[in-house]
Formats: C-alpha cells, sequence, structure tokens
C-alpha cells in the first residue's frame, strides 16, 4: 500500500491519478484471483504486493471528495468516511474468516478478489473521473 500511495501520489499529477481511479480499484481484486491456483509463497507475495499497489485508487478519489464537502466540514467528513471504510473492512475480514471455515484459504482470498472486483464494477460510474460520468447515475 505504501509503495501504491508514494508512487502515485508522489509521481503522478492529481488528473491522472483521477483517470487511475477505476483501474488502481480493479488491481485490488484481479491479482487475488490467483490464489484459486494455489500458489507458492514467493508468487502470493508478488500477488498481495501488486493488490496492495492498487489501494492507491484512494488518492484518485481524495480531491472530489476534498472539494464536496465544504471546508468547516471536512474534518468530521474524512472521520466519518475512515470510520465508515474501516467498519466495512472489518465486516469484510469477519465473512473472509467465517468462509475460511468452510473452504480453503486460497478460495477465500480468490473470493475476496473476485468481490472487490465486482464492486468496482458496479461503482465504475463513480470511480470515473468527474469529466467522464457528468450526468450519469
Amino acid at each position: 500500500m505504501l509503495t501504491g500511495d508514494l508512487v502515485i501520489g508522489r509521481f503522478v499529477r492529481p488528473d491522472r491519478r483521477e483517470a487511475l481511479t477505476p483501474w488502481l480499484a480493479a488491481l485490488l481484486g484481479v491479482p487475488l484471483l490467483g490464489f484459486v491456483l494455489t500458489p507458492a509463497p514467493a508468487v502470493a507475495a508478488m500477488l498481495l504486493a501488486t493488490a496492495a499497489f492498487g489501494f492507491a485508487y484512494h488518492l484518485g478519489l481524495a480531491r472530489r471528495f476534498l472539494l464536496a464537502v465544504p471546508e468547516n466540514f471536512r474534518g468530521q467528513a474524512f472521520g466519518l468516511a475512515t470510520t465508515g471504510t474501516m467498519t466495512l473492512q472489518g465486516l469484510a475480514v469477519t465473512a473472509a474468516g467465517a468462509l475460511g471455515e468452510l473452504t480453503a484459504p486460497g478460495i477465500v482470498v480468490a473470493v475476496a478478489g473476485l468481490a472487490s472486483l465486482a464492486a468496482t464494477v458496479a461503482l465504475r460510474h463513480q470511480l470515473a473521473p468527474s469529466s467522464q460520468h457528468h450526468g450519469t447515475t
């Protein structure tokens, strides 16, 4: 995650970050699908590192969020967004743990990747740069 945030945050212009947002979000899930093949530890580490790089998608959304929230409410809005994100992540980990009781770990990771990819596809219009989703819902 740190590498993705550093590279995207430091070396990519803000408008380009927004353009990369849906692709980086997809990168969160796609590599995890490889776990269905029970990769060797080194390959698994590479898949996880690649997926984690995709977390930089949030940098493309941060500016839009910042501009959408009135300045005097930004601290509260970012706090609420972070709390919501952490809560949903905790619920997802709980669900993955429950699924892990029923099936192999590689399957659980692949299902998580599939869920991430499905969410990215479902939210593709919201993830696209503002100029690309004018008037869409």
